[in-house]
């Protein structure tokens, strides 16, 4: 016998009194079991459970699945703001290697003489005293009350026979019943046959019996006078195991004969806690929120097979006095989805939900997840009919089987703004606190130079700034005007300290990414792998792991938004489609606001006529920039919003039109939000509803999955041509043109210690943030002490030089030093106009000449 589960979460302020209890029950009155299903004991019960584990106490219901719409509404009906939760069966894992104690609570009287019940405790509850011992266990102990339900049949005979013959006293005259307004007052409700049952674990047999003894004792308060109460008692040595079972898998099997509670009774054992038990510690509240959901409501209930695979189903709630799942229509996506709230409510599982329901329905999809816990929910639940369209890209793993994406490969020329606006935004979020405008001028410039040239990648970005060749070689192939008059014209008669200045904090930048092997491993190869515009088009699901537990956050943060970027480009491409042609593809991004950069205003705003339907998700409003925010909220249709903070509680609040308030979205349990969604291209008022648990069905093919995905898309580590750079000499080692050196100006000769003065003085400073020439020289190989290492001086301070060295010897220098107290930086080597300039390892071979000696040690 399988039972559904539900945990019941009362609200704290809740003023329902044990009344809406007795409703409850006495609703259940018209469920009856048939005379074959008792005669064979085969009745399902309805049980009521109040347990407290791990120091909290929770109260759960179990019933027949066939009954769980039924009595999930009438519990919502009769306490309106509590939390009704799908929950598995938290009690056997809880009890596992412990010592066990149990029994059950029997009538001591005759079952038409009724118990003490709530009405007649005036100023108090009757369950204060079984909670307030509940909520007082120690580390791994547990206490469990247990009601089981069944139908009565016609248990109110003996009673009314009772009253019928009365009494025959000492002298022989029958006299009227001296209880028969008690026995009238309990048959005048409906009835129950009812075991209450009791059970303690510990890790001490002798605590574990205290517990139960003392939990027995609680239910004391239900004793009335002379007609009714409750006794513990434990069952014999033979039945103790069958009596356990009974308990564990809550059965209908060793409920006492002619043992019968009214509803007013069941109500007085069981009922949730209200504001008057608010001070009871560790009691697992909750709470739900009032709020009609439309009528147009998507539940799919009249809907066909075929028109319910346009709804993509992700969450419950109250619907016409009934719990019923909805969702949100295929037309209506395209206005996309935003989801906020704290770590850990359920958006991962909400996204993971969504993204399922689209691969059953045969959708295409992206999801991309830089914690990677999103990915392996997902794998488990792909349908074999999918294998063959899961494209599994997983970023950390590609130092042994990458894929490969090359940023700068587009269809389309024009598009290479998009791809530079992206890079650069990206680059800007992450390095904002050393960002300058001509840091992203120069970029903004390379990235534009090389996208969409045959074999570039990024990687090239720091060659082409650093090698004066590649970069003529680059420059003289060029259209592009205003490009190729930024090198020639700009870059090119920038002086050689002015260079070192404006390129180094981009190397730093783009070094510190494409320094990685794993991240060149991907985007360091001209070829891609994956065709993003085709597996938007076939309908493929996309799935990328970027983990930043083991990719590193920065790496995660870049990699993702230009594969964002990649799937943007792939959208606009469908221009040339016709657009009712477009098949709709879905793109999930969690913790968004890792990849929130201003570039990404633009998808929010035109990727709906592309079929390119977003769904994001992030912690708090906060984390985004101001600009996306204002984008969000102007474009998005669906909002959905978890437990949230104080701050994001004021905007949702003007949000969802004041109908809630910021005290409601603060107090929201996991798994509860409040949302409004667009239905037939409206927006819907807001209201509250429980997002749906994962499915209980795994797909056994997870192996399978990434075997075929790595199959298709994968190559292995160092496989095919990618560009390696080998050694170069710094940009500041190349000659320059002689155009370019008949244009410098002329350096006056003056003496050495102002000349050394001066040149500390004309340092341009690099902006503000931004990296040393030091950091610059070790990007370069450039090693201090030898090798290229030198001051930058003009022509005729090096000859001024020569000269001293020659008078002073070996040591010249080194005195000239200590007598101008001068520290001389150590920027580049000098050579004479027309001397060509050596290599490190020309330099490395040649022995010093005997009036040189070496030029600055560092």
């Amino acid at each position: 016998m399988s039972l559904h589960t539900v945990e019941i979460r009362p609200d704290r302020g809740s003023e329902n009194t044990p009344e809406a209890a007795s409703q409850i029950f006495s609703s259940l009155a018209s469920i009856k079991s048939s005379f074959f299903t008792r005669l064979f004991g085969r009745e399902e019960p309805i049980v009521f459970e109040i347990l407290s584990y791990e120091q909290k106490t929770h109260f759960l219901a179990h019933f027949p699945q066939d009954l769980s719409a039924y009595i999930e509404s009438q519990i919502a009906a009769q306490y309106p703001k509590a939390s009704i939760v799908a929950s598995t069966d938290p009690l056997m894992s809880r009890i596992e290697g412990k010592q066990l104690s149990y029994g059950e609570l029997k009538l001591s009287s005759t079952h038409y003489y009724p118990l003490k019940t709530w009405r007649d405790f005036a100023d108090s509850d009757p369950l204060s005293a079984v909670l307030g011992g509940m909520t007082k266990l120690d580390e791994g102990e547990v206490l469990l009350v247990q009601v089981i339900v069944l139908p009565a049949g016609n248990w109110r005979n003996a009673g009314a026979r009772a009253i019928s013959n009365g009494i025959v006293g000492p002298d022989g005259v029958k006299k009227a019943h001296p209880k028969a307004a008690l026995i009238e007052k309990k048959l005048a409700q409906n009835g129950f046959r009812v075991a209450v049952r009791l059970l303690s674990a510990s890790n001490d047999e002798k605590k574990s019996k205290q517990l139960v003894s003392s939990l027995a004792g609680s239910f004391g308060a239900l004793t009335l006078g002379e007609s009714n109460s409750l006794v513990f008692s434990r069952p014999l040595f033979y039945q103790q195991k069958g009596f356990l079972q009974s308990i564990l898998y809550r059965t209908a099997q060793f409920i006492p004969s002619n043992h019968y509670f009214t509803v007013d009774e069941l109500a007085t054992v069981f009922h949730l806690p209200n504001l008057d038990l608010s001070e009871i510690k560790n009691v697992s509240w909750g709470g739900s929120l009032m709020g009609e959901p439309p009528d147009t409501l998507p539940t799919g209930i009249a809907d066909t097979a075929e028109e319910r695979t346009k709804i993509n189903f992700f969450a419950k709630t109250e619907f016409k006095n009934q719990m019923v799942n909805f969702g949100i229509k295929k037309i209506d996506r395209r206005r996309h989805v935003y989801i906020v709230g704290k770590s850990g409510t359920g958006k991962s599982t909400l996204i993971a939900n969504m993204a399922i329901n689209d691969m059953i329905n045969g959708e295409g999809l992206a999801v991309v997840d830089p914690h990677g816990d999103l990915s392996e929910i997902i794998l488990n639940y792909v349908p074999s009919y999918r294998i063959n369209d899961i494209v599994y890209l997983d970023a950390a793993g590609a130092s042994k089987r990458p894929f490969r994406m090359n940023l700068f490969e587009v269809k389309n020329p024009e598009q290479g703004e998009l791809v530079a606006s992206g890079i650069v935004s990206i680059f800007q979020k992450l390095y904002g606190y050393s960002w300058g405008p001509r840091l992203e001028y120069i970029l903004r410039n390379s990235i534009l130079t090389l996208v969409g040239r045959p074999d570039s990648t990024l990687v090239d970005v720091p060659r082409l700034l650093t090698d004066r060749k590649f970069r003529q070689k680059i420059v003289s192939t060029m259209d592009d005007f205003v490009l190729k008059n930024f090198w020639e014209n700009e870059f090119e008669k920038m002086n050689d300290k002015l260079q070192t200045e404006a390129i180094s904090p981009i190397l730093n930048k783009v070094g510190q990414f494409v320094s990685s092997q794993t991240i060149r491993e991907i985007i360091g190869y001209p070829q891609s792998t994956i065709d993003m515009e085709e597996a938007m088009n076939s309908g493929k699901i996309v799935i990328l792991n970027l983990s930043q537990g083991r990719l590193g956050e920065d790496n995660a943060a870049l990699l993702g938004a230009m594969i964002i970027t990649k799937i943007q480009l792939a959208a606009m491409n469908r221009a040339a489609i016709a657009e009712e042609a477009r098949r709709d593809f879905y793109l999930y991004v969690d913790e968004f606001q890792n990849f929130a950069t201003n570039s990404f205003v633009k998808i929010l705003s035109e990727a709906r006529k592309y079929r390119l339907d977003l769904t994001v998700a992030n912690q708090y409003i906060g984390q985004v920039p101001e600009e996306v925010q204002h984008a969000i909220f102007g474009n998005v249709g669906t909002l959905m919003a978890f437990l949230v903070g104080a701050q994001d509680a004021q905007i949702l609040a003007r949000e969802f039109g004041q109908v809630y308030k910021e005290e409601d979205m603060v107090g929201l349990d996991n798994f509860q939000i409040i949302t409004k969604i667009a239905i037939d291209g409206k927006t819907s008022r807001p209201f509250f509803a429980y997002t749906l648990p994962l499915p209980e069905n795994k797909a056994d093919n997870r192996e399978q999955v990434i075997q075929s995905s790595q199959d298709k898309y994968t190559k292995s580590a160092g496989e095919g041509a990618a560009y390696t750079p080998a050694p170069e000499p710094s940009i500041l080692m190349q000659p320059r043109p002689p155009q370019q050196q008949a244009q410098r100006q002329p350096i006056q000769h003056r003496p050495a210690q102002v000349q050394v003065q001066q040149h500390q003085q004309n340092v341009i400073p690099a902006e503000a943030g931004t990296d040393t020439n030091m950091d610059f020289r070790s990007k370069l190989g450039m090693t201090q002490g030898g090798g290229q290492s030198g001051g930058q001086m003009g022509d005729g301070q090096y000859k001024k030089r020569r000269r001293r060295r020659r008078r002073h010897g070996r040591g010249g220098q080194q005195n000239f030093q200590q007598q101008s107290g001068q520290n001389v930086p150590n920027s580049v080597q000098q050579f004479q106009p027309g001397e060509q300039p050596q290599t490190p390892v020309q330099q490395s071979q040649q022995p010093p000449k005997p009036d040189e000696g070496t030029v600055y040690k560092g």
